[in-house]
C-alpha cells in the first residue's frame, strides 16, 4: 500500500525553510513533466485564522509578480475560497493544463502542533476543518497550523492571532520563492527543447 510522506517543521526552525523547500523540490523531480509552477493559496481575508493562504500569495505577487513561469491564484485582495474554488480550477485546468501545482492553506491542529508547516505529498483536501466538501487541489501542498482543533472550528479561525499568521505566511512565501528559483531554470530549459522540436518538426513539413 503506497504511504504519501509528508514532510514537517515548526516555522520559527531556522532550517524550516531549506528542509520543507528541499522536500518540494524533490517531489517535483519526481515527475518532472511539468512546464509552468501554479501556486494556489486557498483562505479568505474575513478571518485572521483563514488568511494565511491570500497572505502567502500576496507576499508570492509581490516577489514573483510578472514571472512567466510562476502563477499565482489567491491572494488577500482576490482570494480563492469555496465559492470560487471551482471556477479557479476550470481556469487552471484550461490555461495550464502542464503546470506544477502547490496548494497552500490555513488548517487547525493538536494544541502542540500549532505553529508547524506540512509538505505533504498529495492534493489538498480544502475545507476539511470545516466539514466542507471541495474538490482536491494540487499535486502536493504545504500547510500551516494555525490554531487547536475544536468543535467550534469557526470562533477558533475568528480568534487566532493576525501577527502570528503574519509571521507564519512570511516563512512560507520564503519557502516557495526557494522553490520556484531551484525549479524555474529546468522548466525553462525543458520549454526551450520542446520550442526547438516544435521548429524542427515545422521545417521539416
Amino acid at each position: 500500500m503506497k504511504t504519501n510522506m509528508m514532510h514537517h517543521s515548526h516555522y520559527l526552525d531556522k532550517k524550516s525553510v531549506v528542509y520543507l523547500s528541499d522536500a518540494l523540490t524533490k517531489h517535483y523531480y519526481k515527475h518532472p513533466e511539468y512546464t509552468e509552477i501554479v501556486i494556489v493559496c486557498i483562505g479568505t481575508n474575513r478571518y485572521s485564522g483563514d488568511s494565511l493562504g491570500p497572505m502567502v500569495g500576496s507576499r508570492l505577487l509581490e516577489r514573483l509578480e510578472g514571472h512567466h513561469r510562476v502563477h499565482i491564484f489567491g491572494t488577500l485582495d482576490k482570494p480563492v475560497h469555496a465559492l470560487n474554488l471551482q471556477k479557479t480550477l476550470s481556469h487552471i485546468a484550461q490555461k495550464h493544463s502542464r503546470a506544477y501545482v502547490i496548494a497552500v492553506d490555513a488548517c487547525l491542529g493538536q494544541y502542540f502542533k500549532i505553529g508547524t508547516l506540512q509538505v505533504v505529498e498529495e492534493p489538498l483536501q480544502p475545507g476539511v476543518s470545516l466539514d466542507k466538501q471541495l474538490p482536491p487541489i494540487g499535486h502536493v501542498h504545504i500547510k500551516g497550523i494555525v490554531n487547536n482543533f475544536s468543535p467550534l472550528n469557526h470562533k477558533v479561525l475568528e480568534h487566532t492571532s493576525l501577527t502570528f499568521v503574519q509571521d507564519m505566511s512570511a516563512v512560507v512565501s520564503r519557502i516557495l520563492v526557494k522553490v520556484s528559483q531551484d525549479i524555474v531554470p529546468g522548466l525553462v530549459q525543458k520549454q526551450a527543447s520542446m520550442d526547438q522540436a516544435s521548429d524542427s518538426l515545422s521545417s521539416s513539413s
